[in-house]
C-alpha cells in the first residue's frame, strides 16, 4: 500500500483527479475547495477497506480513482480538511495489516 497527502491541491491536479472518477461520484465531489486530498494505492479489497476506515475516521469524503482497465492498480482519494485527511490516513497506516 502507498500512501500519499497533497495539501492545498491545485485545480489542475483536482482536474485529473477528478477526470478518472466516476460521474456520480465526481458530481458529489467537483466544484467544492478541498484543503487536502490524500491517495492510497493498493489492491482493490484493500481501497474498499480503506475507503470503511477514512470515513469513520473523520469528516472526508472517498472516492475510488479508475486506472485505464480494470486490471491496472487502482487508487482511493480521500477528500476533506488537512487535519481530517491527516487523521484519516494515520488511521489507515496504523490498522492496515496487508
Amino acid at each position: 500500500m502507498k500512501i500519499e497527502l497533497i495539501k492545498a491541491p491545485s485545480e489542475t491536479f483536482l482536474e485529473m483527479l477528478l477526470n478518472n472518477v466516476r460521474p456520480p461520484t465526481r458530481q458529489r465531489l467537483d466544484k467544492k475547495q478541498w484543503g487536502a486530498v490524500g491517495l492510497v494505492q493498493a489492491r482493490l479489497i484493500d481501497l474498499y477497506w480503506a475507503a470503511d476506515i477514512a470515513e469513520k475516521a473523520s469528516s472526508v469524503k472517498t472516492a475510488l480513482v479508475m486506472g485505464n482497465c480494470p486490471q491496472h492498480i487502482q487508487m482511493l482519494a480521500i477528500f476533506g480538511k488537512q487535519a481530517a485527511v491527516q487523521a484519516s490516513l494515520n488511521k489507515i497506516r496504523e490498522s492496515y495489516h496487508g
